[in-house]
């Protein structure tokens, strides 16, 4: 038992120094974590040419964005993000939700967060930054860079609930999968608005929102990130 207790030490102390230099492969644990978001429908037009070939929308075309922050955490922390996604046929998690892809958006604050969101899960995302803030009723997330960004504004309800599951997200590069159990207390919310801009001949600049279906907050989370 000795032993062990010192080769765990041992490990803790030659790895941190690594990982504030660079990001270390998955998987990745993000805590405090609080998030934004909004489920949604995209037009049929401006989802054209966003998806690899051989991967389909889902029939209705729904999806979202989320935008988060997690100040504490292994491997990519402090951790940032704001995206675009669509939910795709195929890959359901246990509990039957739907897979992701991931359109566009901004991974950061530091541009190894974005790297290795590149690097492992074929994400396509930026470096960026998000915030949230509050005014009144009214709670907003936005991240972005000087090219771009996202921004969307509910108003959360005062009931929340604890609520844990697993996400899945497809890999573009290789049909494989990014998978996110998290937890934390669920607050549902009014969505109230949805801005999106991008580069020229970006997917962000190429999206439409058909209909906000439904928003919520999630504070107080955890996610881990594996592949």
């Amino acid at each position: 038992m000795k032993k062990l207790t010192q080769t765990a030490i041992a490990t803790a102390l030659i790895a941190t120094p690594a990982l504030a230099e660079d990001a270390a492969p998955p998987p990745y644990l993000m805590t405090e974590a609080n998030t934004v978001t909004i489920a949604l429908t995209w037009t049929a037009d401006s989802l054209e040419g966003l998806l690899p070939e051989g991967m389909e929308a889902v029939e209705d075309r729904s999806g979202g964005i989320n935008i988060y922050d997690a100040d504490e955490g292994f491997g990519l922390s402090p951790y940032s993000a704001a995206y675009a996604y669509v939910n795709v046929a195929g890959h359901d998690s246990d509990a039957g939700i739907p897979a992701r892809f991931i359109l566009g958006g901004w991974y950061g604050p530091d541009p190894k967060v974005a790297d290795a969101m590149n690097t492992h899960f074929a994400a396509g995302v930026s470096t960026g930054d998000s915030s949230q803030s509050e005014e009144g009723e009214e709670w907003t997330g936005t991240g972005g860079d000087d090219t771009g960004a996202i921004t969307l504004v509910v108003k959360p309800g005062d009931d929340c609930i604890a609520s844990a599951a697993t996400l899945n997200y497809v890999n573009a590069r290789d049909d494989s999968l990014m998978q996110i159990p998290f937890e934390g207390d669920f607050c549902p919310a009014e969505p109230v608005s949805v801005d999106i801009s991008g580069p020229d001949g970006s997917a962000l600049a190429q999206l439409e929102v058909d209909a906000m279906l439904g928003g919520g907050r999630l504070r107080n989370g955890a996610f881990a990130f594996t592949k």
